[in-house]
């Protein structure tokens, strides 16, 4: 017989675990990208570099300068995202069953996303109502791997660490969830890598995330 954990917080990543943001990330790097003279990359080559914040997303996909180009880069990306960021962007299945089964527990979304990003995204998919906090990647002084965001939630609800949940796709979740001493559940749909994701030895992987239903409560 299988025993639910109890939980009174769970806490989502939001690219690659709550909604398919993929493409319009894809697609913004690429705009960007052509500003600059730069031929497009492939969706798969940059989805690679999402989960650690943006800084490193665009670092890591266009070849910077100095700090100044890194600046001009910043802006041109920035402003297309926030005008494009629902243009292809979709929840994954079950997403919307899962926060109801949550309903009566603390709810948030632990994202290295930009705050207000991540803010657009949650309401523009309508799922403003189904947290009670969202945190991004500027809400913290650092971001994923680090612990900040989920103490920074355990504290704001006052809740132990062992009552506590992180899910997400990507291996910087893992080690977030492990680092603040929660429990981790890696879901194997998303955007990250998965043998990076394995080899962080989250305590669950699950393959879609109604699953969670299986094994919390």
């Amino acid at each position: 017989m299988n025993m639910k954990r109890r939980v009174q917080l769970v806490l989502f990543d939001l690219d690659g675990t709550l909604a398919d943001t993929g493409a319009d990330l894809a697609d913004s790097v690429n705009f960007t990208r052509a500003r600059f003279d730069l031929p497009p990359l492939a969706a798969e080559r940059i989805h690679a570099e999402v989960g650690l914040g943006v800084e490193h997303l665009l670092r890591h996909t266009l070849p910077i300068k100095n700090a100044t180009h890194f600046h001009q880069v910043m802006g041109v990306f920035t402003a297309y995202y926030e005008a494009h960021l629902l243009d292809k962007t979709v929840l994954y299945p079950g997403v919307r069953e899962v926060l109801e089964y949550f309903r009566d527990k603390r709810r948030v979304v632990a994202t290295n996303k930009i705050q207000r990003f991540a803010e657009a995204v949650v309401r523009g998919l309508g799922m403003g109502d189904s947290f009670d906090l969202i945190l991004g990647g500027d809400s913290a002084t650092e971001k994923k791997p680090h612990p900040a965001l989920i103490t920074m939630a355990l504290e704001r609800f006052q809740t132990a660490a062992s009552s506590a949940l992180m899910v997400g796709d990507g291996d910087t979740d893992i080690e977030a969830g492990k680092r603040a001493g929660v429990m981790t559940c890696a879901v194997s749909y998303g955007l990250g890598d998965k043998a990076r994701l394995s080899a962080a030895k989250p305590d669950l992987i699950i393959g879609q995330l109604t699953d969670l239903q299986i094994y919390f409560d």
